[in-house]
């Protein structure tokens, strides 16, 4: 029997996919979704633990209201892959955090690196999924969605694997060489993210953020958190163009960025790249400056309490969204935890 249909429900799991897949298409103007923080396994780097801790997680999101999905969060941390060109992950001094130190001082140092291929042993993309398939083994279900692992986009990959303050100066003084690994980078994430999508059979719903369910027939989900530190004529110039070639590969694009990146909307528009979905974070980016967006894009809202004072809750700052907005503005409210707030809001809107 499958155990996933058991504990979500056979025809709840097939209107929740329909109910989905209408949104990405312009169905209804907001979605909430409520993701269980019961039996964290996320960058536990035991398997026995993951496998162990998993199914548990499962079962308690199932429990929980919203649009949700059986995930299995594929998360070694943010390093996945920036590893493919041979850096050594560490963990900083509190053992709790993750990274990779930069294997190359420069720009053409990163080019005469060959990356590693894509199953190579040791790489994170195998490990998930092998973990992937145990867990649909364990839980005879052909209906588990992986969330792959970290997958940095283009910018933020060249700038764990290059310096990354000798990455931007080159931005400036060697144009050229970094457009040439840019595109060296685009080519690996490519290859990367159909890996998944091959050996999933397709069930490949984005990956470790935003937390949004985003079926790869959708699109690509990226991370691009290298936009705040980039001026909207240097993004124009690196990033947009990589942006465009994943959109022609993968169809559109969910973007997360959690930094000050309203100045890159503008661009983002106006790039022929099909940008469906974008995560922001109140007040390092409001709502008033995606507004060029809002007539393609669904936003994917955050707000940090303690950096500004207008608001006392997420779900406050969450409702001044629905009602000072107009039907152009479509919303994913994707809460991160399945606390008493996040509960409430999805069961008072009638998810």
């Amino acid at each position: 029997m499958d155990t996933l249909l058991k504990w979500f429900g056979a025809e709840e799991y097939n209107a929740r996919l329909a109910r989905i897949r209408a949104f990405w298409s312009g169905n209804e103007r907001f979605l909430v979704s409520v993701n269980s923080s019961q039996h964290a396994y996320r960058q536990k780097f035991d398997q026995v633990t993951i496998l162990e801790s998993a199914p548990l997680n499962l079962e308690a999101q199932a429990k929980l209201p919203g649009v949700n999905m059986p995930t299995f969060f594929a998360d070694f941390g943010t390093i996945s892959t920036a590893k493919y060109w041979g850096g050594k992950p560490r963990f900083d001094s509190t053992g709790g955090n993750i990274f990779v130190d930069p294997v190359a001082e420069s720009t053409a140092d990163a080019l005469a690196i060959s990356p590693l291929p894509i199953d190579h042993p040791g790489m994170d993309a195998p490990l998930a999924i092998q973990l992937y398939k145990s867990l649909c083994k364990q839980l005879q279900t052909e209906s588990l969605w992986l969330r792959m692992p970290d997958f940095q986009g283009p910018l933020n990959t060249a700038g764990l694997v290059v310096r990354q303050e000798n990455f931007l100066v080159e931005m400036y003084t060697d144009p050229e060489i970094v457009h040439q690994f840019l595109e060296r980078v685009t080519d690996l994430l490519i290859r990367y993210a159909r890996y998944f999508y091959q050996n999933t059979q397709g069930r490949v719903c984005g990956f470790i953020w935003p937390y949004t369910f985003f079926p790869c027939d959708v699109g690509l989900s990226m991370t691009e958190d290298m936009m705040p530190l980039l001026s909207p004529e240097s993004y124009q110039e690196f990033g947009i163009p990589c942006l465009k070639t994943l959109s022609r590969e993968f169809g559109s694009l969910q973007i997360h960025c959690c930094g000050d990146w309203g100045r890159h909307a503008p661009a983002l528009k106006q790039s022929q790249a099909r940008i469906v979905a974008a995560e922001f974070h109140h007040p390092f980016t409001r709502i008033e400056e995606l507004e060029c967006l809002a007539q393609d894009t669904v936003f994917i809202p955050y707000i940090s309490l303690g950096k500004q004072d207008v608001y006392k809750t997420t779900t406050e700052y969450y409702e001044h969204l629905l009602s000072s907005t107009d039907e152009r503005h479509r919303f994913w409210f994707a809460f991160p935890e399945d606390n008493e707030e996040a509960i409430v809001f999805a069961k008072q809107h009638g998810f």
